[in-house]
């Protein structure tokens, strides 16, 4: 069982207590119990530490056939007690979850065939959440044991335990967040930069953001168990990360900075402005900026062209006394040029 919270209107919610469970194909959902607006109204104090819940949530859960114990509920009740219970419930609880892992024993080999439902999209928003780390790398290769809150879960549960997580995200991490969990890095795979959003061209981002929740809301693999999805509409469950990758802006992070040094051999980075080129640069006029003819670049390396491109780099880069304008417009004949070469 899990506490789902459904908006209803502008500022309104409703909290469904719903059951994940397998219908033959895959994990679905199912409503159990509508607590209304306001669940802590369900509880009452005797007194002390003491408290129980509304006879009715019971008796209402047995009639259902629901299997479950009073751990369940105090979990799923657990944000609307008073703060000197919540504080008691986590202190003694947290055996009682540990010893409730059914996965601790699995094998590796084992472990790893449970996580293949597991879609890439849960994968890298969870790794995020868990590390903040843009530069995930791939997920797929073996099991990780931070995945197995996910396993035996509808779609509809794994969002409510993702949807708890991104709560604690810091405003500067959001978009990157996002950037990092529809992996937008793959439509800029021969760039050095494609780690760094703060220093890509904006436009091509959104682009890229555009199409990557487009695919994803037509993917019928992450919507399995969810019934009658348009994938001609947005679904729900995607529409919060418009909203995140157009309400918040990259924020700018040590791992950034060390990586501006590393490449330049700047002592210190004073204040590097975003990168956001308007203009698209032609193949000519990129040789042109990197000091490449057209008939070299045919029989050029990606490792070549990145190696001009750093001598050119120390040279145009603001921190060198170079001038920003020229730095971005560098940028973007490397980035051209490597699209050139991997076509």
């Amino acid at each position: 069982m899990y506490l789902r919270k459904i908006q209803v209107g502008p500022c309104a919610y409703h909290y469904i207590i719903r059951e994940s469970y397998w219908n033959g194909t895959c994990w679905t959902y199912r409503d159990l119990i509508d607590l209304g607006s306001n669940p802590g109204s369900h509880i009452h104090y005797v007194g002390g530490n003491g408290f129980y819940f509304n006879e009715f949530i019971e008796e209402r859960l047995d009639e259902l056939g629901v299997n479950y114990t009073s751990e369940d509920l105090e979990e799923i009740f657990f944000p609307f007690l008073k703060p000197h219970i919540q504080r008691i419930l986590y202190i003694f609880g947290s055996s009682r979850r540990t010893s409730k892992n059914k996965w601790h024993n699995y094998s590796e080999e084992k472990l790893f065939e449970e996580q293949k439902d597991i879609h890439s999209f849960d994968k890298r928003r969870l790794h995020f959440l868990r590390c903040g780390r843009v530069d995930i790398g791939n997920l797929n290769t073996k099991a990780w044991k931070f995945l197995n809150i996910l396993l035996e879960k509808s779609r509809d549960e794994r969002e409510a335990i993702i949807e708890k997580m991104e709560a604690q995200l810091r405003p500067r991490e959001v978009k990157s967040y996002v950037y990092t969990a529809l992996n937008l890095q793959e439509y800029f795979s021969t760039s050095i930069l494609k780690n760094h959003p703060l220093a890509l061209d904006a436009e091509r981002i959104d682009e890229a953001f555009l199409d990557a929740i487009c695919r994803l809301n037509r993917d019928r693999e992450f919507f399995r168990g969810v019934p009658d999805h348009d994938p001609k509409v947005l679904h729900p469950y995607l529409k919060k990360y418009v909203i995140y990758f157009y309400d918040y802006e990259f924020g700018q992070s040590i791992r950034w900075d060390e990586f501006i040094r590393g490449i330049f051999g700047s002592q210190e980075h004073r204040a590097y402005k975003r990168m956001r080129s308007r203009v698209d640069i032609g193949l000519d006029d990129a040789c042109s900026v990197l000091g490449i003819k057209r008939k070299e670049l045919k029989s050029m390396s990606r490792k070549e062209l990145k190696r001009i491109y750093k001598k050119k780099a120390r040279e145009t880069h603001p921190d060198t006394g170079g001038e920003h304008e020229a730095f971005i417009r560098l940028t973007e004949a490397y980035h051209k040029l490597m699209m050139h070469l991997a076509s």
